[in-house]
């Protein structure tokens, strides 16, 4: 199957995380951000585990930068 130069560029990115740790670790940081950062933006509550017990966050207590 041929591919064009743009899905060869995509490929190349994708590769670079699953090899990369930090590059691994920056796309986890990003999708981590971008997911509070929708939580709060809809409304919804998270959830955390913070000194043994289940906490939830309301919406308006996420403290979260707006993603790039």
């Amino acid at each position: 199957m041929a591919s064009t130069p743009e899905q060869r560029e995509q490929i190349e990115q994708i590769e670079s995380l699953f090899f990369d740790p930090y590059e691994r670790l920056a796309a986890i940081k990003s999708a981590v951000r971008e997911a509070l950062w929708r939580h709060k933006q809809l409304g919804e509550s998270i959830v955390i585990w913070e000194d043994g017990k289940v906490v939830e966050i309301p919406p308006e207590e996420i403290d979260v930068e707006k993603p790039d």
